[in-house]
């Protein structure tokens, strides 16, 4: 398989929104729309496994986030806030409200955000691996998790196959999930000196403000699946209780790390698809 075939029949189209060109892709038809945000340093091409799934039964929609992949940048800064209120205008360019947003690590973070700035744009709020729930340094504290970061800070600054490969399969458990096509993908993304700044940029962005604390998951005033991997960074003690916070059924999957989008796609679709049509009724 290849990102051709991964995504046959879909549609991709760059879209002005306040004059930045943003890479939007779109595949399906239905009443139902499923938004895809991917994490920090990614693109749309890490929902490779998901979104043909997904779009045998309703819309779904991907971005590049503010900066990222194939969307262009622009002159002001790179936080949380500033990639939420860039998702916020590209969903109003493309019409989209109430929809399910579902996002991975940064993505499920400017969801959530999303959700809590503008209400009428979710109607539910799927969070794979959610960043933003703990501050950075409190984060980093964890030596696996600084290594991680540490990983994908080598692949930002010298993109090289093996840099990125190794930040790749950092990501997943089973390291023959990421497959060449995929590495070379994001490392052509990263070659140039504007993407590597924009990198530096959201990781020395000052997020604290937005923080999914225990009051802002408090006020998220919808149905909230997070979906966390086995062995994602995060532990898991940290995601169970942002999920009692946030009123949210938490579904561990087994095996995964922090793409259990890619890892498990046929289990983690089969949640999402459930909870894209009855968000009510939780996936158990």
């Amino acid at each position: 398989m290849s990102l051709w075939t991964d995504f046959l029949g879909c549609e991709i189209d760059w879209v002005d929104v306040g004059g930045v060109s943003t890479r939007v892709l779109s595949a399906g038809r239905g009443d139902r729309t499923t938004v895809l945000l991917h994490g920090r340093g990614g693109h749309l091409e890490s929902w490779r496994a998901n979104v043909s799934a997904l779009a045998q039964s309703q819309r779904v929609v991907a971005f590049d986030l503010l900066g990222h992949g194939l969307t262009g940048r622009h002159a002001g800064g790179y936080s949380v806030e500033d990639l939420t209120a860039h998702a916020e205008a590209t969903l109003d360019a493309l019409e989209i409200a109430g929809a399910l947003l579902c996002g991975q690590s940064l993505g499920g973070w400017v969801a959530a955000r999303l959700s809590l700035r503008r209400a009428d744009l979710a109607r539910a709020l799927a969070l794979i691996v959610p960043a933003g729930l703990q501050r950075e340094a409190q984060r980093l504290a964890d030596p696996v998790t600084a290594a991680a970061y540490e990983k994908g800070g080598r692949a930002f600054e010298n993109p090289s196959l093996g840099a990125v490969r190794d930040r790749l399969e950092g990501l997943v458990s089973d390291r023959a999930a990421i497959d060449d096509e995929l590495v070379e993908t994001r490392r052509l993304l990263y070659l140039s000196p504007e993407a590597r700044a924009v990198h530096r940029a959201v990781r020395a962005a000052d997020n604290d403000s937005a923080l999914l604390t225990p009051e802002a998951l408090a006020c998220l005033d919808l149905p909230v699946l997070v979906i966390h991997g086995e062995h994602a960074n995060t532990p898991l003690e940290v995601v169970r209780r942002a999920a009692e916070e946030a009123g949210a059924r938490l579904v561990v999957v087994a095996g995964a790390k922090q793409w259990p989008q890619l890892e498990r796609a046929d289990e983690v679709n089969e949640l999402l698809r459930k909870f894209a049509f009855q968000p009510e009724v939780l996936p158990v």
